[in-house]
């Protein structure tokens, strides 16, 4: 058996490995677990005879053997969901080869929108040849079924009628209910998985655009957006559903993609409008995103189990059954029913196998006649693709296999509520904490000793020596007004004027004179002053003048 392409991928990532690196994420993330689906991947792509020859390998007897193969059969049908179910599914929502390496730097054209073309044997039901084929082998067929029925039941005139006006037209209308039901499920289902997968894309595309002009500056962090994008849009173009269902569990791209964005809002501590409202968009949209993909990975799954075609195909039988029964009345002196009854058969025949293929075909969104139209999605992926590719870091961003190792590490945050701080992991930063810390050691030294007099130095010996200036207290001229932009562009002089004004003024209005110069206490006066009565002749007079009364 042949390496299969991923396998190829993850040998030639493994033999040269990409430097260690950290990526800051929510805790329980990982960059990748590529690796991890690829072993899924081999585990559920196995033969039944590899899956048989494997068991006899680990010590296996051939019945335990056959039992496991067996097992894996089922599990693959459909009847649960399980993890070799959802490996086996084939999906995709665009053209795998578009995301080569060679059509990397290739633009998007509309061919790129075509639709796959199916194999041969999943649309041979739709063909001439097949319904013609059908037609013929139910003609053929109806005169030897005829006699195998009568060999069992014998059909009297009284039985006929009830046969013909009780039991065929109950059959009839459970089967056509049951057709109508299997239609608007499937058609519903498809409808939905096609609208979420275009809106998923194009919310993707606007998130890129946002991530790009955010990230403009800052490469490093720019391409480890970009790949994480680039794995998302792998996933969703070419790999299966439990594939995506392992990535979300382990290394969700979408919460990747919030979580660097959440450590570079908090490592900056300056934005402008336009990054603020990039990063509010971002975190408006990669939820929205998240919602759209739960919607359209609840909708592929939705698939109708294998019973409920069972239960088609039984409905199917019982309605022949009773046509064929009902023509054992009519049948010659031989047995053979007449060459219209025959027509007919032939003519039910083909519809009910042409309805039981449909709804098959229906129930796989992604391949056969009845596909989703994907042209939406795809154009919104080729888009991100394109956009990616024409970036100052796009050779290094890989569509078709993992890229380069994520390179982006955030801050740390050692505090966090009330006084956090932003620390940078650096020599420099660590060198600033301990000076900090040693400060606050010779403080609480400080504070331990006798409070000495104003302008006095003090050494305090502590396990780092160093020198502790106490500063003089607050003077009373701290108390005056600021002065305006006027007095601070005057000159030294002008300067010194205005401040003695203003300290004579202080002193008169406040009763108590102002600061020395060396920075000595206030003088508070211990006389007080008696205001003296108002004299009311003065203050008429002067009501006068100012009013313009009189003299």
């Amino acid at each position: 058996r042949g390496c299969h392409p991923w396998d190829r991928r993850t040998a030639s990532s493994a033999a040269s490995p990409s430097p260690l690196t950290r990526l800051h994420l929510l805790k329980g993330l990982v960059p990748t677990v590529d690796d991890d689906i690829n072993r899924e991947l081999a585990e559920a792509n196995l033969t039944p005879f590899e899956l048989f020859r494997r068991e006899l390998d680990e010590g296996a007897s051939v019945p335990a053997a056959i039992s496991a193969v067996l097992k894996r059969r089922k599990d693959k049908a459909g009847g649960y969901e399980n993890k070799y179910k959802m490996l086996s599914d084939f999906r995709s929502y665009s053209n795998e080869e578009l995301l080569d390496t060679d059509h990397y730097n290739v633009a998007p054209t509309l061919d790129d929108l075509n639709q796959i073309q199916p194999a041969q044997e999943k649309v041979i039901w739709v063909t001439g040849p097949f319904r013609l084929l059908v037609f013929v082998c139910a003609f053929m067929v109806f005169p030897y079924v005829c006699d195998l029925l009568s060999y069992f039941v014998e059909v009297s005139e009284d039985e006929f009628d009830i046969i013909n006006d009780q039991f065929t037209p109950g059959i009839g209308i459970l089967y056509g209910t049951f057709v109508a039901l299997t239609l608007d499920i499937l058609y519903e289902r498809q409808g939905k998985v096609q609208e979420n997968a275009s809106v998923e894309a194009s919310l993707l595309s606007q998130v890129t655009q946002n991530v790009i002009n955010l990230f403009r500056e800052e490469m490093d962090i720019a391409r480890e957006a970009a790949q994480i994008i680039a794995d998302q849009v792998r996933i969703i173009v070419y790999r299966s559903r439990g594939s995506e269902m392992l990535n979300i569990m382990r290394s969700d791209p979408y919460a990747r993609l919030l979580s660097i964005v959440d450590h570079y809002q908090r490592d900056k501590e300056s934005f402008t409008p336009q990054q603020e409202a990039l990063i509010d968009g971002l975190r408006g949209e990669i939820p929205a995103l998240m919602e759209a993909r739960a919607k359209r990975l609840s909708d592929e799954a939705s698939a109708l189990p294998p019973t409920h075609f069972v239960a088609l195909l039984i409905l199917t039988a019982l309605s022949l059954v009773g046509f064929t029964a009902a023509t054992l009345t009519i049948t010659d002196a031989d047995g053979k029913p007449p060459l219209e009854s025959r027509m007919v058969f032939a003519g039910l025949s083909a519809v009910y196998v042409l309805f039981y293929n449909f709804c098959c075909d229906m129930n796989d969104p992604f391949d056969g006649v009845y596909q989703i139209k994907r042209s939406s999605a795809a154009a919104y992926l080729m888009q991100i693709k394109w956009l990616i590719a024409n970036q100052p870091y796009g050779e290094n961003i890989k569509f078709d296999t993992r890229g380069l190792a994520p390179v982006y590490d955030g801050n740390e945050v050692l505090e966090i509520g009330k006084g956090a701080k932003k620390v940078d992991l650096t020599a420099s930063s660590v060198t600033v904490t301990n000076e900090e810390q040693e400060s606050e050691a010779q403080q609480k030294v400080t504070s331990s000793m006798e409070t000495p007099a104003p302008g006095v130095s003090i050494t305090a010996e502590t396990p780092k020596a160093s020198t502790v200036k106490v500063v003089p207290p607050s003077s009373a001229s701290s108390l005056l007004p600021e002065r305006g932009k006027a007095y601070s562009n005057a000159s030294a002089k002008d300067q010194e004027t205005t401040r003695g004004e203003m300290v004579s003024q202080f002193e008169s209005f406040g009763g108590f004179s102002g600061d020395a110069p060396d920075g000595g206490g206030v003088t508070v006066p211990t006389t007080t002053t008696q205001n003296k009565p108002a004299d009311k002749s003065t203050i008429s007079m002067n009501f006068k003048k100012a009013g313009g009364f009189g003299d």
